[in-house]
């Protein structure tokens, strides 16, 4: 046995171990060719190669399946190369359209193909560490495809490639949402007007990668792993919002924080994170007009006006703070319909402590003109938030 396939057949035994225990379980990662994918819970693994190479995994309670396939670069030399021969393989109908994603050339590919019975499915190849390609399908049986399109690109979509590219919008959405140009927005934060830039295209891909994850959060309103998927909804808007907004909390951080320094040269995280607090208190309070939709407004759509909720304002708060390099966790309540954002900054008021990785977050509310660590005592009780773990 050679040691990189032992090297593999460790590796799946440590993605054997993700699937079945953790707070994130669904979260597949492999470090010898560095890609992840935060797929929705409930995935089993039902087949592999002795290699490791081969990855079969079929939902429990879904006729989804997923297919991860690594190939080395001696194979084939591009992704579109290895995306084509594994779907030639399995004889399929495809329809092949490359990709700029994560600073690579990339594929996506619709397709259809007769096993047991007949399947269609999206499929992706991109290139991954060892100069190898990986590809990835998802796929149902052809007579239900329709409703479970959006699982499958929810899946797809949730794939990383690259660490320095892991908080960027998934490939699915930066392939059906291609850069249009620059859009202008403004916001006067600590009294400074600040004027960034967003995509044209950033609204409408965003409140569709809203869309589609919230479609997916409802299938577990009575799943065993709803609180996972309400963590995994989080997070799938967190990566696309972090990247949206790269230029906007750029701007932020270089206009506020030497005016948090100035106002308070021992703490300036304080100081910074206080001034967005503020800011984000002072939003157009908006709920969702159908109790069947979303209630989160993309943050993109905030910038540019929209009314928002306390969920878009925490997560806002969040991807800004990050952004600064100051750690902040996303915690949302389904025992009082709440969310704030938590800041790991040392200051007084009352904190969340994260049992992972024993940091006390100071609480942040969104909704009420108070300073960071005031929290209503009707929401004090700390067992009733669960924390979001952002990367």
């Amino acid at each position: 046995m050679t040691r990189h396939i032992l090297s593999r057949i460790i590796a799946l035994l440590m993605f054997l171990f993700c699937l079945t225990g953790g707070l994130s379980a669904e979260i597949i990662y492999d470090k010898d060719f560095g890609f992840s994918l935060d797929i929705p819970e409930g995935f089993e693994m039902t087949d592999s190669t002795e290699d490791g190479m081969s990855i079969l995994l079929t939902h429990q309670n879904i006729p989804v399946t997923l297919a991860i396939k690594i190939y080395y670069k001696s194979e084939y030399k591009s992704s579109e190369e290895s995306l084509e021969a594994a779907l030639n393989k399995l004889s399929a109908e495809a329809s092949l359209d490359k990709v700029k994603w994560s600073g690579e050339n990339c594929a996506v590919s619709t397709f259809s193909m007769n096993l047991d019975q007949k399947y269609s499915g999206w499929a992706v190849g991109a290139p991954v560490k060892m100069e190898s390609q990986l590809v990835v399908l998802c796929y149902a049986p052809d007579n239900i495809f329709q409703q479970c399109q959006f699982f499958i690109i929810s899946a797809i979509n949730s794939l990383s490639i690259k660490d320095e590219f892991y908080n960027i919008p998934g490939i699915f959405t930066q392939y059906a949402f291609p850069n249009q140009g620059k859009k202008a927005v403004s916001a006067r934060i600590g009294g400074k007007e600040i004027t960034s830039y967003i995509d044209e295209s950033d609204v409408s891909a965003a409140d569709f990668l809203t869309n589609i994850e919230y479609s997916i959060l409802v299938m577990y309103a009575n799943h065993p792993k709803k609180i996972e998927a309400w963590e995994r909804y989080y997070r799938m808007i967190y990566r696309d919002s972090f990247g949206r907004l790269a230029d906007f909390s750029s701007q932020v951080h270089d206009t506020l924080y030497p005016l948090a320094r100035q106002q308070n040269p021992e703490n300036a995280d304080i100081a910074y994170a206080q001034m967005l607090l503020s800011w984000v208190q002072g939003f157009h309070y908006k709920r969702a007009d159908k109790a069947s939709a979303t209630d989160f407004t993309s943050l993109p759509a905030m910038l540019c006006g929209e009314g928002n909720d306390c969920d878009s304002r925490s997560m806002l708060l969040c991807v800004l703070l990050k952004s600064a390099g100051i750690d902040s966790i996303f915690l949302f309540s389904p025992v009082y319909s709440h969310a704030i954002a938590g800041a790991g900054i040392k200051a007084p008021g009352q904190t969340f402590l994260l049992k992972d990785n024993g940091v006390e977050y100071l609480m942040g509310e969104t909704t009420a003109n108070v300073t960071w660590g005031i929290i209503a005592q009707e929401h004090a009780d700390r067992n009733k938030w669960v924390p979001v773990i952002l990367p």
